[in-house]
C-alpha cells in the first residue's frame, strides 16, 4: 500500500525535464501537494528523483514527523537555493504563455523568499498581490503590445498576481479594449476570441487545434487535457481559476468547434 502510494506520488508531481523549479512548484501546489498528500521523512526520502534535482530530492526527508509533501518541497528549496540562483530574469517575453509563466516564477520567488505580505500566501499562492518589484520587471521585459496595456494600469499593493495573469492570457489584439478604470480592469476585460490554430494549451502546451474545449470562462484547452486536469487535478480553470464542470460527451473529432463546458458553483457563492 505504501509503494502504491508513493508510486502515485511520482506520477502525479514530478518535474518535466524543462520545467524550471519554480514553475513547478506552483504546479504541485496548485494539484495539491499542501493538501491531500502527507508523508513521514522515511516514505519521503523513498521519492526518488521528484524534482529532477539532486539538493532538493535529498532534502526531502531531512524534516522528521508527518508534514504535506508541499512543506517539504518549500523547505527543500529553500534549504537549497536562494531566489537570485532560481529565478531567471528575462530581458524580455513574446507570447502570452511565457509572460503568465514569468509571472508566476516572479511571485513564486517572492513568496519563497521575499520579505513581504507575499510570505503570508504561502498555503494559498493565488492570494499573493503583485508587488512593485516584481510589476516593474514584468513590465520591462514585456513586448510593445503588452507593455502597452500594462502602461495603462495603476499599480497598487493590491493588485493580485492571479488577476493580472487572466489579464495577460485574455488581453486580445486590439489594446483599445482595454478598460481605463485600473482598478477594475480585470472584471471587465471582453473575452478573448476564439483560439486560433497556433495557440497552446496551458496545460500540454500544445497547439490547441482542432481539440479545443472552451470553458464557460472563456478558456480553450484541449479536451481531453481539461477533462484530466478537471476529473485529478482540479475543479477550476487552470488560468482564471473559475469553477468549472467535466465537459459532456465530446463531439466528433472533425468538429472545428470548441466544445462548451458548464460552469459549477459552490453554494452560497
Amino acid at each position: 500500500e505504501s509503494q502504491r502510494k508513493l508510486q502515485s506520488v511520482r506520477e502525479r508531481f514530478r518535474r518535466r525535464a524543462d520545467q524550471s523549479l519554480l514553475l513547478w512548484l506552483y504546479e504541485c501546489w496548485f494539484a495539491g501537494a499542501h493538501v491531500d498528500v502527507w508523508l513521514d521523512s522515511s516514505e519521503a526520502r523513498q521519492l526518488g528523483c521528484l524534482s529532477q534535482d539532486v539538493a532538493i530530492d535529498r532534502g526531502l526527508g531531512r524534516r522528521t514527523g508527518r508534514h504535506s509533501l508541499w512543506m517539504r518541497l518549500v523547505g527543500s528549496v529553500r534549504a537549497a537555493y536562494t531566489a537570485e540562483e532560481l529565478l531567471l530574469r528575462r530581458d524580455s517575453w513574446s507570447t502570452r504563455l511565457e509572460g503568465v509563466q514569468y509571472l508566476t516564477e516572479l511571485s513564486m520567488a517572492d513568496i519563497l523568499f521575499g520579505n513581504t505580505q507575499n510570505s503570508r500566501c504561502l498555503d494559498d499562492l493565488d492570494r499573493a498581490c503583485c508587488t512593485w518589484d516584481t510589476w516593474q520587471a514584468l513590465r520591462r521585459s514585456a513586448p510593445p503590445l503588452y507593455a502597452k496595456a500594462l502602461s495603462s494600469i495603476a499599480w497598487n499593493r493590491n493588485l493580485k498576481v492571479l488577476k493580472l495573469k487572466a489579464f495577460i492570457w485574455d488581453y486580445g489584439l486590439k489594446p483599445s479594449s482595454l478598460h481605463q478604470d485600473s482598478s477594475s480592469y480585470v472584471e471587465t476585460q471582453p473575452r478573448e476570441q476564439a483560439a486560433c490554430s497556433d495557440d497552446p494549451c496551458t496545460i500540454c502546451h500544445e497547439e490547441l487545434g482542432r481539440s479545443a474545449c472552451e470553458l464557460e470562462c472563456g478558456h480553450e484547452f484541449h479536451r481531453e487535457c481539461i477533462r484530466t486536469w478537471l476529473l485529478e487535478h482540479s475543479s477550476t480553470c487552470p488560468i482564471c481559476r473559475d469553477y468549472a464542470v467535466l465537459p459532456a460527451a465530446t463531439p466528433a473529432r472533425n468538429n472545428s468547434q470548441p466544445h462548451k463546458a458548464r460552469p459549477w458553483k459552490r453554494s452560497g457563492i
